[in-house]
Order: C-alpha cells, then sequence, then structure tokens
C-alpha cells in the first residue's frame, strides 16, 4: 500500500467533488491519506466573510484530525498574501507550508509519499517531502478568465507544476491539448464522474423539496461566476409556472443573484450535505447545467453531469465541449431561445419512462471506482518506471 499526501484546493466538508471522492476511496483500500485542505490568505478572508467564520473557528482546533485509520485532515495557517501576484511570494508560502507539515509526516511515519496536488500553484512543493511520484490532477483552467499581471503569474506558475509533475490527468480534452505541449509525460484524461450507488439508494424526494410547486428545476453545486444569471433569470421570468431550485453554495463578490432574488419562482436553498443530494435531487422534474461560455468553462467536465445521470431526470445544458461526449444523453443548448425550450421538451417527457431507466443505467459506465482504477495504473506503472530506473 501506498502513503499518499494529498493537497486539495477545497475543505473536506465542502460541496464533495474529485478531490474528496478519489481520496476516500484510496483510504478505503488500504493505502494510507493525509488530505491538505485549502489554502487561504487575509485577502480570502476579507473577500468571504463565510470562509472567514468557517476558518476562524476551525483554527482554534488541531490541525490534524483523524476521519478513520488510513485518512487524516490537515488544516493549513493562515498563508502570506499574493500568491498569485507574485512567484516569490508564493515560493514563501509554499515553503511555510511544507515546514509545517514535514513534523505531521513524521508523526504519522509518512515516508517517500506519494505526492497528489490539486492547486496550479504547487510546483515549489515537488521535493519538499521526499517523495517517490508527482500527481497533478487538473480539474479545471485555473487561470481562465484571469487577466493581467495575475494571469502571467498564475499560468507560469502552473507551466511550472505541469513540467515538475511525473504524471498529469486532466478532465477534458480541452485541456489536454492545452497542457500537454508543457508536460513531461502523456497526460492522461479522465473526466469526471459519480458516486452512482449513493445517488442511486433511494426514491425518497426531501421534504423541503416536496413542499415547492411542480414543476421543479434543479441547479446543484457552486453558485459562482461560471452560472449564466441572464440565463436563469428569463427561464424563470418568462415561465412563473415553473420553480427554479438552486442548491449549493454561494460565492460571495463573484455574482450577482439580487435579479433572481426578485422573482417569487426562484428558491435558494443554501449548501446542503453531499448525504442530502439524492433526496433533493429527487424530487426534480429537470435538472440544469446553466453555465456561461468562457475559456474556464470550456475546459470543465461538470460532476452534475454525472450525478444527474445517476438520478436518471432530464438534462438541460449550455453546450460546453465536456459535456458533449454525452450529447445522446443530454439536451444541448447554444442559445437562451434554445435552453428555454428544451426545458419545455423535457417537462413532456415521462419522468418514470424508458429514458429514466436508461439514463440511470448508462450511469454505471461512469462511476468514481472505474475512474480510480484507471488513473491508479498509470499511478502503479510510473512507480514501476521510476523502480526501475533508480541506480
Amino acid at each position: 500500500m501506498t502513503d499518499i499526501l494529498c493537497f486539495s484546493t477545497t475543505d473536506w466538508d465542502e460541496i464533495w467533488g474529485s478531490r474528496q471522492q478519489i481520496m476516500a476511496r484510496l483510504a478505503a483500500a488500504g493505502h494510507r491519506v493525509i488530505f491538505v485542505e485549502r489554502q487561504v490568505g487575509p485577502e480570502h478572508l476579507l473577500r468571504d466573510p463565510d470562509l472567514r467564520i468557517r476558518k476562524l473557528s476551525a483554527w482554534r482546533w488541531p490541525a490534524l484530525r483523524p476521519l478513520n485509520k488510513n485518512l487524516w485532515l490537515w488544516r493549513p495557517p493562515l498563508l502570506p498574501p499574493g500568491r498569485y501576484y507574485s512567484m516569490a511570494l508564493n515560493r514563501l508560502g509554499q515553503s511555510l507550508l511544507a515546514a509545517r507539515l514535514r513534523p505531521v509526516l513524521n508523526e504519522l511515519a509518512f515516508e517517500q509519499p506519494l505526492l497528489w496536488l490539486y492547486p496550479p500553484h504547487s510546483a515549489p512543493l515537488i521535493g519538499q517531502f521526499s517523495e517517490r511520484l508527482v500527481v497533478y490532477h487538473c480539474i479545471e483552467r485555473f487561470a481562465g478568465g484571469q487577466h493581467g499581471h495575475k494571469r502571467k503569474v498564475m499560468q507560469a506558475q502552473e507551466d511550472d507544476l505541469l513540467y515538475g509533475s511525473d504524471r498529469v490527468f486532466v478532465h477534458t480534452e480541452e485541456l489536454r491539448r492545452l497542457y500537454q505541449p508543457i508536460a513531461r509525460h502523456t497526460i492522461t484524461l479522465v473526466p469526471s464522474a459519480a458516486d452512482v450507488a449513493h445517488f442511486q439508494s433511494t426514491n425518497v424526494v426531501h421534504p423541503v423539496i416536496s413542499a415547492l410547486p411542480r414543476p421543479r428545476l434543479g441547479v446543484s453545486g457552486t453558485i459562482d461566476a461560471r452560472v449564466d444569471v441572464s440565463l436563469l433569470y428569463n427561464l424563470a421570468y418568462t415561465h412563473p409556472d415553473w420553480h427554479l431550485i438552486l442548491i449549493g453554495q454561494v460565492r460571495p463578490g463573484r455574482i450577482n443573484l439580487a435579479p433572481l432574488k426578485i422573482l417569487p419562482n426562484v428558491h435558494f436553498l443554501g449548501h446542503r450535505s453531499f448525504a442530502d443530494l439524492p433526496v433533493m435531487l429527487n424530487g426534480m422534474d429537470a435538472l440544469l447545467i446553466p453555465y456561461l461560455y468562457n475559456e474556464l468553462t470550456e475546459c470543465i467536465s461538470p460532476i452534475k453531469l454525472y450525478e444527474y445521470l445517476a438520478v436518471g431526470k432530464p438534462i438541460i445544458s449550455v453546450d460546453l465541449p465536456g459535456v458533449r461526449p454525452l450529447r445522446d444523453w443530454v439536451s444541448l443548448a447554444k442559445d437562451q431561445t434554445g435552453f428555454i425550450q428544451a426545458v419545455q421538451d423535457a417537462l413532456a417527457e415521462d419522468d418514470e419512462g424508458q429514458r429514466y431507466t436508461a439514463r440511470r443505467k448508462f450511469a454505471l459506465e461512469h462511476t468514481w471506482e472505474a475512474r480510480i482504477k484507471r488513473m491508479w495504473d498509470v499511478v502503479v506503472a510510473a512507480l514501476a518506471e521510476e523502480h526501475y530506473a533508480a541506480p
């Protein structure tokens, strides 16, 4: 079994994504995992009141927290500001982070771990832990939507990480094409997936959902600058009998939701636990992926797409490259008019008919277990190469 040191871009208890799904399963398989939670500086605390409250409360407790016999969470201290504006400041912050973390590895007897990285600015961590192998799991184009000096610094940081990593996984073909010229080794494409067993474990509908009128249109996941507020406003405004239900944490300062909040048929339910998501989504008549199309979203593989498939309800999405491979199972729309028409068509579907059953069956081909097997096969082969290449 392998010891894994994973640096995440989210806390463990935030919206569950690939980071938690993969590390939880690797720990369950017998590998020991230290999951390093989201790194924050003063600027993040000032910008996000919810994050500030959560972090200030969490820092009162020990940084290391065991979840089970193979999985530990480690909460980083407050780091210097400006990591995306200065290569030197980032190197300083990552050096401080490594210095605080090394005693934890010694305490748990982690020797020569597999270094599994998500933050794009992580290159300075390479070589800090006597790691056997470095994996960069790139889940989006982090510099997408950024401008000026910050964009240049973020791109330079990620280029260093792409070149310094022994293996790179990406979620979309667009990311693979973009980053392959920089990486030293062949990049492996691994799209998002779903915890299909979890989302198909019950047909119960949450009472909060059942209390709302039908038809119900659901959106789950983080509500941030990727979401097309204009699209959702026009959908809800022009069809006051449709009820739009948004489930997920809102990233403050990154999206203006005021137009939606004035509409009586738009409902914000806030962040819900991963355990609650199946019973929330079961009550929807259709499920939406209402993203803007830009250089950030053109490189994402939405996890919600696979979770929606597992639930079996009709899915309507804007026409994103990361969704197109599943076009036989999703209604793709190139503009707002087409999106709203696709919703109308979906609402006419028999919600327990053949398409419902077929979507749920198709989702079984896109489990986290299958994705992780593919990734781990690549890791094992790379470890073998490193072993035979050693002097």
